[in-house]
């Protein structure tokens, strides 16, 4: 019986994943571990046999986790991980959904605690922004559990891959929507929330860029909210109570409906240049009916379908990602392109 891929990089002192990179010719390792993991596989005569990993799975369970916070984002995708099990479905495979409050970082980092001793087969997550995530990442790394990051990034060298929105693109693209429309300049607050990486990226990126394209535009406040209905509604109704003038409103977070019904209950109802995120039904919705002007989608369907189908063919067939970040689209999305 051949050496395995994972007897190969306990030879080699590293985690498999840098055999895979080696194998695949992919960045990130070093020409000393490099050379030196070439020589183990030649000096073993390793071969991928992907035909027969794939055999061996079917003979057994698999179980794959999808950990994710209670946000808009995950109805969507789920949507593209279940077109990824029905690919699947010859594999007696387990996909297991585990949810935490967006606020509670420490029940994710007590979930992929839990998931590290049961030895899962890999794990799907959506992190927090939490210090106890981050570790409990690493965790899973030396463990040798492969884990993709879906929308929001977190320890980069503890993870198979990212698949996810270029965020960095996304908060130029929404400045640049805003000086289309409002040319005349204006002021613009932005409401974001603290425990996505995401989120809190697109509002750098965006209060970064503006001034650069459109110094006639100033930035009137920054806030954060929860991702509830109730923290929604109430934080924007006290910052449209805090602004005396007000052109715009930029929306890099979820609750999207919940805010723009503040701004209907507001002194500003009909008056703001509003762009927020996602292609929701509720959204669309609501730039068909002119209280948004502009929405980004960001592909949340295929990040999903993306990140399981690259998580899977690495588990069955010892395929690794070929690349290690997989940037979906930024949609602009206007009233004119809906109908």
């Amino acid at each position: 019986m051949g050496i395995t891929l994972k007897e190969i990089a306990e030879l080699a002192g590293v985690h498999k994943s840098t055999v895979d990179k080696v194998i695949h010719n992919r960045p990130g390792v070093s020409d000393a571990r490099r050379q030196q993991i070439r020589k183990l596989l030649e000096e073993y005569g390793y071969e991928a046999n992907p035909v027969g990993k794939a055999l061996n799975y079917q003979k057994k369970n698999m179980k794959v986790a999808v950990v994710v916070p209670k946000v808009d984002a995950v109805r969507w995708i789920k949507k593209g991980i279940e077109l990824v099990q029905q690919d699947f479905n010859s594999f007696n495979m387990q996909v297991e959904y585990h949810e935490c409050d967006i606020t509670d970082g420490a029940a994710q980092a007590r979930c992929l605690h839990r998931l590290c001793r049961e030895n899962v087969s890999g794990v799907v997550l959506m992190p927090i922004e939490f210090p106890e995530v981050a570790a409990a990442l690493r965790e899973l790394h030396k463990a040798g559990i492969p884990v993709v990051n879906v929308n929001s990034e977190l320890e980069p060298d503890a993870r198979l891959c990212f698949v996810g929105q270029n965020i960095e693109q996304s908060g130029r693209v929404a400045a640049r929507m805003f000086q289309l429309f409002l040319p005349q300049g204006g002021r613009i607050a932005v409401i974001s929330s603290n425990f996505m990486k995401a989120v809190k990226q697109r509002e750098h990126a965006f209060v970064e860029y503006l001034p650069k394209i459109a110094p006639e535009l100033d930035i009137a406040e920054l806030t954060d909210i929860h991702e509830d209905a109730g923290s929604a509604y109430n934080s924007t109704k006290a910052l449209l109570a805090r602004c005396e003038t007000l052109d715009g409103l930029f929306v890099t977070c979820g609750r999207v409906a919940d805010i723009c019904r503040a701004v209907r209950d507001s002194a500003f109802a009909g008056k703001l240049t509003v762009i927020t995120y996602e292609r929701y039904p509720e959204i669309l919705e609501l730039v068909q009916a002119g209280e948004i002007a502009c929405t980004i989608g960001t592909e949340l369907r295929e990040q999903g379908r993306l990140a399981m189908r690259l998580l899977f063919e690495y588990l069955i067939y010892d395929r690794a990602p070929q690349k290690d970040v997989y940037y979906t689209t930024n949609e602009i999305l206007i009233e004119e392109g809906l109908s």
